[in-house]
């Protein structure tokens, strides 16, 4: 739950995980137009970028986590509140208390100070290597439709 929140559904689909620039999950996908070619020098620039977002979003749930103990919540805990306050049907095991209610509420304000600070890092990292948002987000769609692709990325990030 704890990425979920702080990642916002960013999650990359190459089968390592990790959180991209917000950017990326707004671009539209491209259905019929066929994958851009990506040079060898712009997938090693994505997958470098790609690399530090996975250590920022690593960081960042770490940080997570240090806010809702910061807070006295568990984890459990405040996944419970989490889902009591965002789907109705979900009932928390034990009445949620006011001193809960507001510990809860400091460490979302948390949460979303990191989840910003997480996005302006992810996007400070793809400017670092040399490529804007949309040029990130070009290679993201050929990567995320061509395995070939995303075994190389893969392969990239690894051999780093």
């Amino acid at each position: 739950m704890l990425k979920h929140i702080l990642i916002g559904g960013c999650v990359i689909a190459l089968g390592f995980g990790g959180a991209l620039p917000t950017q990326a999950q707004t671009a539209p996908t491209p259905q019929a137009a066929p994958a851009p070619s990506v040079s060898a020098a712009d997938m090693q620039k994505f997958a470098s970028a790609v690399k530090q977002i996975l250590s920022i979003s690593r960081a960042s749930e770490m940080a997570a986590g240090q806010a809702i103990q910061g807070e006295g919540l568990s984890a459990q805990r405040f996944d419970e509140i989490y889902k009591s306050q965002n789907e109705p049907k979900q009932k928390p095991k034990t009445e949620i208390q006011p001193k809960e209610r507001q510990s809860y509420d400091r460490a979302i304000a948390k949460l979303v100070q990191i989840q910003q600070d997480n996005e302006t890092k992810a996007a400070k990292a793809v400017q670092e290597q040399g490529l804007n948002p949309q040029q990130f987000n070009q290679i993201f769609q050929a990567v995320r439709s061509n395995p070939q692709l995303r075994q190389q990325v893969q392969d990239m990030i690894r051999a780093k």
